[in-house]
């Protein structure tokens, strides 16, 4: 009995990939709780396996006595001889039994129970170790039953769910199906551990394409971004480092046997494939294609307005604006598409005035006092002090500015125009224009010589170079 019952339960061990010293921890705790579950007591047992005959014992310590009053801690005499000959009353001995004879039934359906619910432990442990690690990865299975919008998919070991959020519209399945899935996630659960699977996320996409293309496999080609709404249509953003290589070419393969691959594996879905670049217009450009781009241009918040031509503008924005909206989001900001009436209606407008206005407010970097050469510190910190903290707006002061600062007396106020007439470059249109003005009397307003600066001049061109 005991042979069978080893033979049987590492047959279990062996299909359900349990290590022997498991299963024999195991079986120890399931003895020791039909000993307590029979005598009410464990302190004095002991499980002894016997891996040469495949067989387990029940060890525990009794002491010899005329009458036994209690067989868990006790033995009787006579007994006691058959297994030590030199025994006497009073002596301690181990007494070795088999726990197929010597346990009741009700010990030994305790000794079931723990076996079958150890078992199924270790089972869920071992279940969710193996596809914890392995989250991310790709995994085949076959459809196996079906709710009605969750899917069970038959991963071998275990049973993989596909919910109906994780699947495409396209997609239709049915039982006995294979099924190409993503391992979203692996949960423990009271019923063991739940796989949850995914064909609907980009990671899904980005799996495939080094599934299928050797480069990316291979690091050649890297995928930098996916966006994707499954049904509708995937971007996949590539680069290479390799000046030789052409990452578009390369995902697309020759005749686009390798992207065909992977669209009919995601039942025709349409992948747009597009070099990454670091400039904002390009990537914006390409990030749009099918759409043919005739001019991008950047605003102020952040994002670009894409130019395209009347017959281009529904391709540009896409089915439900899907397509302006994948490629938003694989950009990184926001773009708007405007036909070349809309733009130029758009440039018109007061909207686009400000527009201009803020992005030269935006753009223009300020130049510290501390780079004009010949500065000293006493005075910038005298002209900080009263506001002026750039070369920007040092310039549009005049030399009656100057000596209203606190500070500033009229030789220090000379000084800073003449490093001023050094180093930044005026418009000479503009100084014509400003410093040229004539009064009702024909009067031309005086040049101070001896700056080269007009006393009137506001508003100068600097030079940021």
């Amino acid at each position: 009995m005991s042979n069978n019952f080893f033979e049987a339960l590492h047959q279990i061990a062996t299909d359900k990939g349990i290590p022997r010293d498991e299963i024999e921890s195991i079986v120890e705790s399931a003895m020791l709780s039909a000993f307590k579950k029979q005598y009410g007591a464990i302190e004095n047992v002991r499980v002894a396996f016997d891996r040469d005959k495949n067989t387990v014992k029940i060890v525990t310590k009794k002491m010899v006595v005329k009458k036994p009053s209690n067989p868990a801690e006790e033995i009787a005499y006579e007994k006691a001889l058959k297994i030590q000959k030199d025994v006497n009353l009073g002596d301690e001995i181990y007494v070795e039994e088999n726990p197929f004879e010597s346990f009741g039934r009700i010990a030994a359906q305790t000794a079931k129970q723990v076996i079958i619910q150890k078992i199924k432990e270790a089972e869920k442990n071992i279940i969710f170790n193996e596809y914890s690690g392995r989250e991310g990865d790709l995994i085949n299975g076959y459809l196996q039953r079906r709710t009605r919008d969750n899917l069970f998919v038959d991963l071998g070991r275990t049973e993989g769910l596909l919910p109906a959020r994780e699947q495409s519209p396209l997609e239709r399945y049915k039982i006995g199906d294979r099924i190409k899935a993503l391992i979203l996630t692996v949960q423990r659960s009271s019923k063991g551990s739940d796989v949850i699977l995914s064909r609907a996320r980009p990671k899904f996409i980005e799996k495939l394409f080094e599934m299928e293309i050797p480069e990316i496999y291979d690091g050649i080609v890297r995928i930098v971004k996916v966006v994707r709404e499954a049904g509708l249509r995937t971007k996949v953003a590539v680069a290479s480092d390799r000046d030789d290589v052409d990452s578009v070419g390369a995902c697309v393969g020759m005749k686009g046997i390798r992207i065909q691959s992977i669209v009919r594996e995601i039942e025709g879905e349409k992948i747009d494939v597009v070099e990454y670049y670091e400039d904002r217009k390009i990537m914006a450009s390409n990030s749009l294609t099918p759409a043919r781009i005739k001019e991008v241009v950047e605003t102020s918040e952040g994002g670009v307005i894409a130019v395209v031509d009347g017959d281009q503008y529904s391709l540009a924005v896409g089915r439900a604006g899907h397509n302006v909206r994948l490629a938003s989001r694989l950009c990184g900001f926001d773009i708007d598409i405007k036909t070349e009436e809309d733009y130029q209606t758009f440039l018109n407008s007061s909207d686009s005035r400000a527009l201009v206005d803020q992005l030269f407010s935006k753009d223009m970097d300020e130049t510290p006092l501390e780079e004009l050469p010949d500065l000293e510190p006493r005075v910038i910190k005298i002209l900080e002090k009263s506001g002026i903290f750039s070369v920007e707006e040092l310039v549009e002061k005049s030399f009656d500015d100057l000596m209203k600062i606190d500070g500033i007396g009229e030789k220090t106020a000379q000084r800073i125009l003449e490093i001023l007439a050094d180093v930044v470059d005026f418009d000479e249109d503009d100084e014509e224009d400003e410093s040229g003005d004539i009064d009702e009397n024909n009067e031309v307003d005086e040049v101070d010589e001896a700056d080269g600066v007009d006393e009137d001049e506001d508003n100068p061109d600097v030079d940021h170079e």
